[in-house]
């Protein structure tokens, strides 16, 4: 009985020796650096890439057989910057040699050190890494291999164990061709503890991210547990913490965000992925989401709700750095709060459901980013109320207020804007406002269309409450030549005059209904280039007006050209009012030309012409009146409707002056003086001229007959 078994046991005593002195003979006998032509041949096969193996490679046996490396590095591929794509210091990898007698694979740990990184993206959207992604795909292409062998490989998987991996003083340099702005991931740490399948594995990360071209700096580390199932159809990370400590070179205490999530579940053969309890904390910002969807390959797709909390943006500008802007309004960005359901593909981006609070505003509707290589954009949002001005400069450091109509503001606001910016702008976008109040003007019911392409900007903005009437305007940029040309076609209707000067904080003194619509074209790479080459056509109609200031009847009675007693309701002392006031002016220049300028009061009809120097705001016009005959009396003997009475208006648009051309009007009166004598002395006068015709001679009494109007 004890023999069969002595042999036995003497059977696998020898083949475990013979076993140990054919790993020791190798040991000895085989050098694995004889090998490296033919490493470097088979990477250079594989990847189109030369491997430099500098360092020398080493074999170790009994218990474990592993192999070590010296320095190596790894070329990139064309086109790309003129560095390795990779770089080693040192690697190790030891498997233990008893698990194998039993189909285990037992690996005790796997340690790179020094791993250098250079990570690059090209302007066509190429990355220096995408030929090892053909290299997955073409063997994804092979001939697929039955289910028994791939239940085998599953099996032999199954029986793997990893003692731990460990990565030290890892780098990722990462550049973009494009922007030329590098991104660098520095002492980057990785452990992962003991693996075994459908168990825990603590993973754990540290690194250090720098901005070169900013004073950014973050600290991070990363910590979560992997579960991994036998058949790799399902992967979870549970209890996964992110945290960065942002150092800034002008705060003095760091910023520390740290994104929590509870649970991520990717499903391989649901295709699924869905994460819980996600929740992003930094300083008073919180923002929590559940998101779920699906991938394949690589595409995704996610959806689900995402909330921000109430938070003050002017102390997260003053955390972040950044300097507080000195506005009008000093409660003015204190409190912001969002609340969105969230959709992203691999390709594109929608914010669906969007409420958005900036101080008292609320802004609701939708967003959608249709691509991230050339992003275009789709933005529709209504909103109660907004006020533009509470977040415009102080008064201290802003011009002094004009009156400027709203697709004038928005032309002056792209020159505000970055033009490279502007130029690759695409963007679809409808914004409808219960209110807006912009550079002191008040608008409801306002609306406004937004399209903007490869350097074309459309705006098209209505009001269907604007001082009593309406408001119209449509603006064309379009930045695709060498000089910026813009073209703004707007028309109001019905507007309060008075309303409208007094919320422009205008000096100038005006009542009554306006109609009026305006088209000007410009060019310019400067907002002073844009002011000079200004032209256009301007239209206007004022109706039952007054204008405030002066009294034209008055310094007509001055004048004395009426003896008709005014009534006290009609003159006022300050003001004039008119029935109708109307023009038709052109700019060219800077200069706003009036030619035929026409008004009409209750004893006055008014023609003139003049001009506007829209940069000094400086008036020059001149003025031909006459009076409405009126039915007679007898007090209206002095009243004379042929004669123009000749008016100046200079002064600025604030402060203008009126000055009346009184000579005419003089001798006009002695005229009529003239007259009346003649009347009176009729007889007188006809022995005087038949006396000087028999003296002198006829034709003499003809000449003095016309003199004194005695035709």
């Amino acid at each position: 009985m004890l023999k069969p078994v002595k042999i036995f046991i003497s059977v696998i005593v020898s083949l475990v020796f013979l076993i140990t002195i054919a790993v020791l003979i190798a040991y000895l006998v085989i050098d694995p650096n004889n090998y490296k032509p033919e490493i470097v041949a088979a990477v250079k096969q594989k990847t189109g890439r030369e491997l430099d193996l500098t360092g020398e490679l080493k074999l170790s046996v009994l218990p474990w057989l592993g192999i070590s490396t010296g320095k190596m590095s790894l070329s990139n591929t064309a086109g790309f910057q003129d560095k390795n794509f990779a770089t080693l210091d040192a690697s190790e990898i030891k498997l233990n040699l008893w698990p194998l007698l039993s189909n285990r694979i037992d690996v005790s740990r796997i340690v790179l050190k020094g791993l250098v990184l250079n990570l690059e993206e090209n302007s066509v959207g190429e990355h220096n890494w995408d030929g090892f992604t053909s290299i997955s795909t073409a063997e994804q292409a092979a001939p697929a291999i039955n289910n028994n062998e791939e239940q085998i490989a599953v099996n032999s998987l199954a029986a793997l164990a990893v003692g731990g991996i460990a990565i030290e003083n890892a780098q990722i340099n990462w550049r973009d061709q494009v922007t030329a702005k590098p991104l660098l991931f520095n002492d980057i740490n990785l452990k992962v503890d003991s693996f075994e399948f459908d168990k825990p594995v603590a993973l754990n990360l540290t690194g250090l991210v720098i901005k070169p071209d900013s004073a950014y700096k973050a600290a991070i580390q990363f910590s979560s547990q992997l579960i991994v199932s036998e058949k790799l159809e399902a992967f979870v990370l549970n209890n996964s913490e992110l945290q960065a400590t942002i150092n800034i070179d002008n705060i003095a205490e760091p910023i520390v965000a740290t994104l929590a999530v509870a649970n991520i579940l990717l499903d391989k053969p649901a295709q699924s992925v869905k994460a819980s309890g996600v929740k992003f904390v930094a300083d008073d910002i919180v923002v929590s989401t559940e998101l779920s969807g699906t991938y394949l390959d690589n595409h995704y797709a996610l959806q689900g709700p995402v909330l921000m909390s109430s938070f003050n943006p002017r102390e997260l500008m003053v955390r972040l750095g950044f300097k507080v802007p000195d506005l009008l309004d000093k409660q003015a960005l204190t409190e912001s709060s969002l609340q969105l359901n969230l959709s992203a593909t691999d390709k594109t981006l929608e914010l669906q459901e969007l409420s958005l609070s900036i101080d008292n505003s609320k802004i609701k509707g939708s967003a959608r980013l249709l691509s991230y290589v050339k992003p275009a954009i789709e933005i529709k949002l209504t909103a109660d109320h907004l006020d533009v001005d509470r977040y415009l400069p102080s008064v201290k450091n802003q011009a002094t207020s004009k009156l400027l109509s709203p697709a004038v503001v928005m032309a002056l606001a792209t020159y505000a804007l970055p033009a490279d910016l502007l130029s690759k702008l695409s963007v679809d976008s409808q914004l409808g406002l219960a209110s807006l109040k912009l550079n002191g003007l008040s608008l409801n019911d306002y609306q406004l269309n937004l399209n903007a392409s490869k350097g074309l900007i459309n705006a098209q903005q209505s009001a269907k409450g604007f001082y009593q009437g309406t408001y119209s305007g449509n603006l064309s940029v379009d930045m695709r030549n060498a000089k910026t040309l813009l073209a703004l076609d707007e028309k109001i209707t019905h507007v309060n005059v008075e309303a409208l000067l007094k919320d422009s904080k205008s000096k100038f003194q005006m009542t009554g209904l306006v109609d009026g619509s305006w088209q000007l074209k410009g060019q310019g790479q400067t907002i002073d280039e844009l002011k000079s080459s200004v032209n256009g056509d301007i239209h206007f109609l004022f109706k039952d007006t007054e204008i405030k200031g002066f009294n034209l009847q008055a310094m007509l009675d001055r004048a004395h050209v009426s003896s008709d007693a005014i009534e006290v309701a009609q003159v006022n002392h300050d003001l004039t009012r008119f029935f109708k006031l109307s023009g038709n002016s052109v700019l060219a220049n800077g200069i706003l030309r009036n030619n035929d300028l026409v008004a009409t009061t209750a004893t006055l009809h008014i023609k003139g012409k003049g001009t506007v120097d829209l940069k000094t705001e400086q008036l020059d016009y001149k003025l031909q009146a006459q009076l409405i005959k009126a039915a007679a009396t007898a007090t209206n003997a002095e009243q004379f409707y042929d004669t123009p009475i000749s008016m100046a208006v200079t002064g600025s648009l604030s402060h203008p002056n009126y000055a009346l051309d009184v000579s005419a009007l003089l001798t006009e009166k002695n005229k009529a003086k003239i007259t009346a004598f003649v009347d009176k002395n009729k007889e007188k006068i006809d022995s005087i001229v038949n006396k000087i015709d028999q003296k002198i001679g006829p034709g003499v009494g003809n000449l003095l007959k016309g003199l004194f109007g005695k035709h």
